[in-house]
C-alpha cells in the first residue's frame, strides 16, 4: 500500500497509457510539509511514487524504513529492489551508500521512461534496470548473490503481485540472499481485524522461509485494526546486533518496532492457493480515506 493523496490539490495533469497500466502524472503539494511534489498515481486513491520538486529528499515516510537494511546488514554491498516506479528510493540509495550497488527490476518499461523523463532518474554504474516479472528473475538467480532485497511491487490501491508472495518466491529470494541477508518488505494491510487476512498470510509465508521475521509500523500510533504502511523484515541466520546511538535515523527505525504476538496467523501463500486478491478485496471495506502514509 502507498500513501492516500488527495487528489483535489493536483494541479497539472498527465495520462500515460504503458504496456502494463494506465498512469498519472501530476504535480500537487504534500499535504504534511506544503512543499512542492511531483507524483505517479494508478489507482484513484493511491499514489505510486512521488518526488520533491526542490530536493532529493524521500516523500513517503514508509521509503525512510528501507533504512533498516544497514542495521542488520551493515556490510551491504549489492542490493536488489523490486519495484522501480519512480526510482525514489533507489536513487536515494545511491546518494546515501557511495560504495554500494542496486539492481532495480521492474516490469514495466514504460514506467522506467517516465521515471527518467519526469523524475529525475539517471542512469548510472551503480544502478542496473531490469525490465521482467520480478519472480522469474528470482528464479533465475545463482546462491547468495544479494546483501539486501527492498520490496516494494504493488499493483492497483495496496494488492502485492501474487507470484511474489507465496511461500515459492520468498524462498527465492531467501536463496538469492548470502547467508546473512536480508529482506525489507513494504506491505500494505491491517494486523488485526477483519483487514489483515492479507499481512497475516504473508507474515506466515516469511516466518515459514527466515530464521528472523520482525514487524515496523511506519506510524506508530496508528491501531491495529487500520490499514496502514507494514515493514516486514526478513534476517537469514540468528545472530547479535550493535546498540545504535540514541536519536540516530536507525534508533528512529528500530522503535517503531511492533513487538505484541500475533496469532493464530493465516495459512502460509502458496503458489497453489494465494487468494492475495480475496483478501485484499476484505481490507478495502475498511480503508479509511484519510490523508497518511
Amino acid at each position: 500500500m502507498h500513501c492516500v493523496f488527495c487528489l483535489r490539490c493536483i494541479r497539472e495533469r498527465i495520462d500515460v497509457d504503458t504496456e502494463y497500466a494506465r498512469l498519472a502524472i501530476f504535480d500537487a503539494k504534500d499535504p504534511h510539509t506544503g512543499k512542492a511534489i511531483r507524483v505517479i498515481a494508478n489507482d484513484p486513491y493511491f499514489i505510486q511514487s512521488a518526488i520533491f520538486l526542490d530536493s532529493d529528499d524521500l516523500v513517503f515516510e514508509y521509503n525512510r524504513f528501507f533504512h533498516l537494511a544497514p542495521y542488520f546488514k551493515p556490510d551491504m554491498q549489492r542490493s536488489l529492489m523490486i519495484g522501480g516506479a519512480g526510482y525514489s528510493f533507489p536513487r536515494n540509495f545511491l546518494h546515501e551508500y557511495p560504495n554500494a550497488m542496486i539492481d532495480v527490476v521492474e516490469i514495466d518499461p514504460g514506467m522506467t521512461k517516465i521515471a527518467r523523463e519526469q523524475f529525475r532518474l539517471i542512469d548510472e554504474p551503480r544502478l542496473k534496470i531490469i525490465h521482467t516479472d520480478a519472480r522469474l528473475y528470482l528464479n533465475e538467480l545463482p546462491n547468495g548473490l544479494y546483501d539486501t532485497i527492498f520490496m516494494d511491487a504493488f499493483g492497483t490501491l495496496f494488492s502485492v503481485p501474487y507470484q511474489l508472495t507465496t511461500v515459492e518466491a520468498v524462498r527465492q529470494m531467501h536463496r538469492s540472499l548470502k547467508n546473512d541477508g536480508v529482506i525489507v518488505a513494504n506491505i500494505g494491510g491491517a494486523l488485526a481485524g477483519e483487514g489483515s487476512k492479507f499481512f497475516q498470510a504473508e507474515l506466515a509465508t516469511f516466518r515459514a522461509v527466515f530464521d528472523d521475521v520482525r514487524i515496523y509500523k511506519v506510524v506508530a500510533e496508528r491501531n491495529d485494526s487500520e490499514l496502514q504502511n507494514l515493514i516486514l523484515v526478513g534476517i537469514k541466520g540468528n545472530r547479535q546486533y550493535e546498540t545504535v546511538e540514541k536519536n540516530s535515523m536507525a534508533s528512529r527505525l528500530l522503535d517503531h518496532e511492533y513487538r505484541a504476538q500475533l496469532g493464530p496467523l493465516m495459512p502460509v501463500l502458496t503458489d497453489d492457493l494465494a487468494p492475495v486478491e480475496y483478501y485484499n478485496s476484505i481490507a478495502q471495506n475498511f480503508r479509511k480515506p484519510a490523508n497518511g502514509n
